[in-house]
């Protein structure tokens, strides 16, 4: 932590001369500065006291003796206070008050904490990653063969059978219909990953059938489109990595849309109508950004110099400016997850509450602080009811506030990011202020008047088509059946490989979705 950087102002300890405050007392006092956060032992006697809140923004101030009685708090415009009530906005400067009526010695003490909240909760979502089934080698206890002989339809084999293999890696790969065909031998396991070109069932591991979510399938069939082959054979990630995904959609359209509803004749289910917005915002280029905090280095923050205390100061005045000042929420990418996230994943995720605790910093004036804050944004992995809960994210660091109440950016190496912790391994990369989109995302068939169409929380409800029973979706080997592959003419399914059967009644593992979604 940086020390000894000594601003203009009275410093905390000594007794100080504040003409306003003589001004409204009833005779000429010395008032006694008191550090704000901080705290003044074996004081005696009625007195006025003075606590300098930097900021601009408010927040609440509280005050504590452990004798007497505090009175009179007044702040800069001279208006008495309630103790512990928020300041206000635009009262950034020194409040008075007073402590009466103790009979020994006490210890005077002043707590400052900020908070700041959306208008608008952003709603959880799910990420939708872009990596397709796989058929792997278990990731503990396996054998370290590939034991799967047969492969069906348009699967991808990567190693023979009875060669070595490292533990987790993929044998074989869904192919261009997005569907992984092939079972699982004994020694080798599956893992089902929900994508946006699923299809209404997965057949796992031990012919266990398990019903999935499944939005294209679901879009395709409403509105006669081809979503679900475009997005299988377009935009699968065949790497081992299982973060890659929508998250960026799906943070950008939880800001911008009302929580999805979904027309009870659409025959979609929430997260369903999630994951179709999350397509639509999923095109960096058609979002408009305003203010922005942008390429801060991972770090990880630590005490003293390092490569992150330059941008803490533009990060700490968007959290300000935006959330507590317009409350608004904002789009960030506060990269991975403990505890073994690695710096170059990306999380974006939407930042619309935070819990600040503000204190001066002893020997450097009382517009330098130090601030532990708590960040809440919401969930990038909740599908099914699960993971249904905010992602709490704790910073610490220290930054000089301007005498016009706001994050002084001007001298940058005056912050220190001194550390992270909570649900996060890194600093964000960036934070980030959505002006509009235009909700055109990378797959041609998905607009957004039929998404809206279903959705009755966003301007749905007029379609007569969906306000009635709802559809009997077809599994994607009838309803594809005849069509034309997109992009080739690679068979959709294995000849004489049997596809399941909706009318058996699939079973769901109780910790199926706990356990199979992949970070």
């Amino acid at each position: 932590m940086r020390i000894g950087i000594r601003l203009g102002g009275a410093m905390f300890g000594m007794i100080v001369t504040m003409m306003g405050t003589i001004a409204r007392a009833d005779s000429a006092e010395r008032v006694v500065a008191i550090p704000l956060g901080g705290s003044l032992e074996s004081q005696s006697g009625d007195h006025h006291y003075g606590v300098y809140v930097p900021t601009r923004f408010g927040g609440e101030l509280t005050i504590k003796a452990t004798e007497g009685k505090v009175e009179e708090i007044k702040g800069p415009n001279g208006v008495v206070r309630t103790n512990g009530q928020d300041v206000g906005v635009d009262q950034h400067g020194w409040f008075t008050f007073r402590i009466v009526g103790a009979k020994k010695p006490f210890t005077v003490e002043t707590k400052f904490i900020q908070t700041a909240q959306s208008a608008k909760k952003p709603w959880n979502f799910y990420y939708w990653p872009t990596k397709a089934d796989a058929l792997h080698e278990p990731w503990a206890g396996g054998n370290a063969r590939v034991d799967t002989v047969e492969v069906k339809g348009d699967d991808v084999l990567l190693h023979a059978p009875g060669s070595y293999i490292e533990p987790g890696k993929d044998i074989i790969l869904a192919g261009p219909n997005g569907l992984l065909e092939s079972l699982p031998a004994a020694g080798d396991d599956a893992t089902w990953f929900p994508n946006l070109y699923d299809d209404l069932y997965w057949l796992g591991p031990k012919n266990t059938l398990f019903q999935t979510p499944s939005p294209m399938l679901k879009y395709d069939q409403l509105f006669g489109t081809s979503a679900r082959q475009w997005e299988a054979r377009y935009s699968q990630n065949n790497d081992i990595s299982r973060w890659p995904g929508h998250c960026l959609g799906g943070a950008v359209a939880s800001i911008a849309f009302n929580d999805p509803v979904p027309a009870p004749g659409s025959g979609m289910t929430k997260d369903e109508l999630k994951a179709l917005y999350a397509e639509l915002g999923e095109n960096h280029l058609n979002h408009r950004i305003g203010d922005y905090a942008t390429d801060i280095p991972p770090g990880p923050p630590r005490p003293g110099p390092d490569e992150t205390d330059w941008k803490v100061s533009r990060v700490h005045a968007m959290l300000e400016t935006h959330i507590r000042g317009e409350r608004i929420a904002l789009l960030a990418n506060m990269r991975a997850f403990p505890p073994r996230g690695t710096p170059s994943e990306v999380w974006n995720q939407a930042i619309y509450k935070y819990t600040a605790n503000v204190k001066a910093m002893p020997g450097r004036g009382p517009r330098a602080v130090l601030i532990d804050i708590q960040v809440h944004t919401n969930s990038g992995s909740s599908l099914n009811g699960q993971d249904d809960k905010d992602r709490v994210v704790q910073y610490q660091y220290s930054l000089v506030y301007g005498l016009d109440g706001k994050v002084d950016e001007s001298n940058p190496a005056a912050a220190d990011w001194i550390s992270v912790g909570g649900e996060a391994l890194y600093a964000p990369l960036n934070v980030l202020q959505v002006l509009d989109s235009q909700w055109a995302g990378h797959n041609p068939y998905v607009n957004l008047a039929n998404v809206q169409s279903l959705d009755l929380a966003n301007g749905g409800g007029r379609d007569a088509r969906f306000a009635g029973k709802r559809p009997d979706f077809l599994p994607v080997a009838q309803y594809e059946a005849g069509r034309a592959p997109l992009g080739g003419n690679t068979p959709m399914f294995a000849s004489g490989n049997e596809q399941p059967d909706p009318s058996q009644g699939p079973r769901r593992s109780g910790g199926f979705f706990r356990t199979m979604f992949g970070r």
